[in-house]
């Protein structure tokens, strides 16, 4: 009884820890942002 339960929950860590391992190096889109800036507006005063 106690055997089962042990390794059920091993195999439970083991799923969890392999598919948060698999998400963390899966690529995440990359997002770029164009923002036009007016030439006065870098000029120190």
């Amino acid at each position: 009884m106690k055997k089962n339960f042990r390794l059920m929950l091993a195999s439970i860590i083991l799923i969890v820890s392999v598919s948060l391992l698999v998400w963390g190096y899966s690529t995440n889109p990359r997002e770029t942002r164009i923002q036009s800036v007016d030439s006065s507006v870098m000029q120190l005063p």
